[in-house]
C-alpha cells in the first residue's frame, strides 16, 4: 500500500500536477488497488479535516491581509519607518525589513508580504541607488516573516493537526521572528556598507517622526490587541481573525476612507481563493496521513531514527536538514501535515517541549519560502520587480545565510522561544 500511495504521488509531482491532487492521487491509488477500505474514506478524511473550528481562522485572518493592503496601511508604516531608521547605513534597506516585520503581524502571509514590499519599496529603492534585484532579494527574506510573527496561517494548521495551543504558539513566534528581522538588518547594514549604498543626511525631525507614528498607529494596534485579546482568554484564534478582518474594514471604509466596494470585493475573492488552496492542501494530506499511519510509516521512521542515535541535540540536526530539504521543494502546509505526525512525537520523546519543536518546524519551512529551487517568495519578488527569478536569489542567498544562522540558535536554545509563554503562564 506504501508503493501505491507514494509512487503516483511523487510522479505526479515531477508532472507538475499542484500537490493537493498529487497528495489525492496517490491516496485513490492506494486505496483502489492496495487496500480493503471503501473510496469513500477519502471524502470522509477530507471532510474531517476541514471541519475544523482552528482552521476557520485561516480565510478570516487571510481577508484582513487583502484588506490592510488594500487600505493603504503598508504606505502608512513605511512612512513611519523611514523617518525612524532611514538615517542608518542601508536607511532604506532597514526600512523595508521593519515595515515588513509590522506588516507580518498583519497578514500572516510571506507572498502578500514580498509582493507588497517590492512594489511600494523597490522603485524609490532604485532611484537612491539600490539595484532592483537587491531589493527584491531583500524583499524575499523578509516575507519569510511573514508566517512567523503571529498572526500565523502555519501555526494554525500544525495546531489544529497536532493539539497545540495555537495561542501559545502565537506568543512562541514573537522572539524568533524578531531575531530573524535584526539579522536581515544586521546583513543589510554589511551589504550597505560594502557597496556604499546612500544614507540619508537630512536632519531628524521629532515633529516628523510624531507626523508618521500618528498616520501608522492604528494599524500598529492591530497585531498587539488581537494578541492581547487571544492572551486574554476574550478571544480564541479563530474569533481573533473574524476581529482582524472587521478592525481592518472599520479603518478602510470608516477612518482612511481609502476602501471602495470593488476593494472589498476583490479582497473577499482573493482571501477566498488563497483559503480555498490552504484547506484543499490539508483536504488533500489528511488522508495521505492516515495511510501512512496505518501501516506505520511513523513508527518505522521514529525507530530508524532512534536507532541511529537518541541525542536529542543530533536528531534536532537531522530534523532540521530534512526539512530544510522539503522545504525547497514542496508547499509548506502540507509538509506540516506530512511531517508533523511523524517528527514531533521522536522529538518529544526526547526531551524536546511540544512548542519548541512546532516553532522551530515553522521557522524552518517558512526560510524554505525563500530557498532556491521553488521558494514561493522568490519567485513573487521577482514578478513584482519584473526581473528574473535568478538575479533575485542570488541576491537573497546572504539574508537566507543569516536566517539559517538564527534556526540554528532557536534551535538549541529553547528558551529564546519559550520565554515569552513562560513569562505569560502559557506552559
Amino acid at each position: 500500500m506504501t508503493a501505491f500511495l507514494i509512487i503516483p504521488f511523487f510522479l505526479a509531482l515531477l508532472g507538475g500536477i499542484p500537490i493537493a491532487f498529487s497528495l489525492a492521487l496517490g491516496v485513490v491509488c492506494a486505496i483502489v488497488f492496495a487496500s480493503r477500505f471503501p473510496i469513500e474514506v477519502l471524502a470522509n478524511n477530507m471532510y474531517a479535516a476541514t471541519a475544523s473550528f482552528p482552521l476557520m481562522a485561516v480565510p478570516f485572518f487571510l481577508l484582513a491581509g487583502e484588506l490592510m493592503n488594500r487600505t493603504g496601511i503598508t504606505t502608512r508604516l513605511l512612512r513611519f519607518v523611514v523617518v525612524l531608521v532611514g538615517r542608518m547605513h542601508g536607511g532604506l534597506g532597514h526600512s523595508m525589513v521593519l515595515t515588513g516585520t509590522i506588516f507580518a503581524g498583519l497578514s500572516g502571509s510571506g507572498a502578500a508580504d514580498t509582493a507588497a514590499l517590492t512594489k511600494i519599496m523597490a522603485p524609490g529603492m532604485a532611484k537612491e541607488g539600490y539595484p532592483i534585484s537587491y531589493s527584491a532579494g531583500l524583499a524575499a527574506a523578509t516575507g519569510v516573516l511573514g508566517p512567523i510573527i503571529p498572526p500565523s496561517i502555519c501555526m494554525i494548521v500544525y495546531g489544529a493537526l497536532m493539539n497545540v495551543s495555537v495561542g501559545t504558539m502565537f506568543m512562541a513566534g514573537i522572539m524568533p521572528g524578531l531575531l530573524l528581522a535584526g539579522g536581515l538588518m544586521a546583513m543589510n547594514s554589511y551589504m550597505a556598507r560594502k557597496h556604499h549604498f546612500p544614507k540619508c543626511e537630512d536632519p531628524f525631525s521629532f515633529k516628523e517622526l510624531w507626523v508618521s507614528f500618528k498616520g501608522a498607529s492604528l494599524a500598529l494596534l492591530m497585531p498587539i490587541f488581537i494578541l492581547y485579546a487571544i492572551r486574554g482568554g476574550i478571544c480564541t484564534p479563530t474569533e481573533g481573525g473574524s476581529l482582524a478582518a472587521v478592525y481592518a474594514l472599520f479603518l478602510g471604509v470608516v477612518v482612511y476612507r481609502t476602501l471602495s466596494f470593488k476593494d472589498c470585493l476583490d479582497s473577499l475573492v482573493a482571501a477566498g481563493i488563497t483559503s480555498a488552496v490552504v484547506l484543499l492542501v490539508v483536504g488533500a494530506a489528511t488522508p495521505f496521513g492516515w495511510l501512512l499511519s496505518v501501516n506505520r510509516i511513523p513508527q518505522e521512521v521514529a525507530t530508524f531514527i532512534l536507532g541511529l542515535t537518541q541525542n536529542k541535540y543530533v536528531v534536532l540536526l537531522l530534523f532540521n536538514v530534512l526539512l530544510l530539504i522539503m522545504g525547497m521543494l514542496l508547499e509548506t502546509n502540507a509538509i506540516i501535515l506530512l511531517l508533523a505526525p511523524i517528527l514531533a512525537p521522536v522529538a518529544v520523546s526526547l526531551g524536546v517541549h511540544p512548542i519548541h519543536f512546532a516553532v522551530v518546524m515553522i521557522v524552518n519551512l517558512c526560510i524554505g519560502l525563500a530557498t532556491p529551487p521553488v521558494g514561493m517568495t522568490l519567485f513573487v519578488g521577482a514578478s513584482a520587480a519584473g526581473i528574473t527569478v535568478e538575479r533575485v536569489i542570488k541576491q537573497a542567498l546572504p539574508f537566507v545565510a543569516v536566517e539559517l544562522v538564527v534556526l540554528m540558535v532557536i534551535t538549541y536554545i529553547p528558551e529564546v522561544i519559550l520565554c515569552i509563554p513562560r513569562a505569560l503562564g502559557m506552559i
